[in-house]
């Protein structure tokens, strides 16, 4: 019987003024109630929606002591037991749902850019904490960077999760395919570098590991900032052809995805693209390229133990 999937993902209105952060949370979870017409396995939230147009996360940007500014931040984050965490573990549970929620964590004393997700049962089924944070997020947020890319199996489903600048490093995706990902996630503030080549991009990073994507992100009214954010949840196939998308409206959208389906492109003569790929992809010889360049680039995030490779 072949393996199918329905996945809902979310289009993030941010309005023309500040909010409080509790009525960030009130916003997903309309956009969480009104997926459920669909009757979704799982649904995606965009990255750290409740920090954006919070007038509590402004007024911590604010503060010009980095220490205090750090710690403010970690009092903002969300924690694995905290109340927001409950009721997004009480929705999943009384709604049949895994719901994959991307937001600004504390765990230990140290924040991370945290996708958590919150099984058909109420308990959590998995996390992935952002690989590549962007400069703004490691040198003055002070988000630890994630050491870990690994499927998140739920249902006999292998997602792989990359968060916002995560999309910029094609390896991430790469190493996902190569482990036998099913569905790429990717939730996201970002509306660019353009929203063209955001959308190719993400179509590339699809094909190159042969899987199906899943992006949500934000749209607003106006222009507010230096930034008019103007993008569009998308479901895209495995040959980066696109299966949903919600236009610059908010909302969601749904596909139900074949896990199964024969993923042929037109340069494959003997084996499906997925196979393909997996048989002609070279990882000894990266891996040696990679180890001769690192020791003599520059590293604003330094070495640590235990690596990727090496775990």
């Amino acid at each position: 019987m072949p393996r199918r999937v329905r996945i809902a993902t979310v289009s993030f209105l941010l309005g023309s003024g500040l909010v409080t952060r509790a009525a960030r949370y009130d916003q997903a979870f309309r956009y969480l109630e009104a997926a459920l017409a669909d009757r979704p396995d799982v649904i995606l939230l965009p990255e750290m929606f409740e920090m954006m147009g919070c007038v509590e996360w402004q007024r911590i940007q604010q503060l010009d002591d980095p220490e205090a500014r750090f710690a403010a931040a970690l009092e903002f984050a969300m924690t694995e037991d905290d109340s927001a965490a409950e009721r997004f573990r009480q929705f999943a549970g009384r709604h049949d749902v895994t719901v994959v929620s991307n937001n600004l964590t504390r765990d230990s004393g140290d924040l991370y850019n945290q996708a958590t997700f919150y099984g058909r049962q109420g308990e959590i089924v998995g996390r992935y904490r952002k690989v590549q944070p962007t400069e703004n997020e490691y040198e003055v947020t002070g988000i630890t960077p994630g050491d870990e890319i690994e499927p998140i199996e739920v249902d006999g489903v292998r997602y792989g999760v990359f968060i916002c600048n995560d999309q910029a490093f094609p390896e991430i995706c790469q190493l996902y395919g190569l482990q036998g990902t099913d569905v790429l996630l990717h939730p996201t503030q970002a509306a660019g570098p353009t929203e063209t080549i955001r959308s190719e991009m993400l179509r590339t990073r699809a094909h190159d590991t042969s899987c199906f994507l899943v992006t949500s992100t934000f749209l607003q009214d106006k222009p507010l900032g230096w930034q008019y954010r103007q993008s569009h949840a998308t479901i895209y196939d495995f040959n980066g052809y696109t299966l949903a998308e919600s236009g610059h409206r908010d909302g969601h959208v749904t596909a139900t995805l074949d896990l199964d389906e024969e993923r042929w492109t037109s340069w494959c003569t003997k084996y499906d693209h997925r196979r393909t790929i997996l048989r002609q992809h070279r990882t000894e010889f990266y891996a040696r390229a990679y180890a001769r360049l690192a020791p003599h680039k520059e590293n604003m995030i330094p070495t640590r133990e235990p690596s990727v490779v090496e775990s």
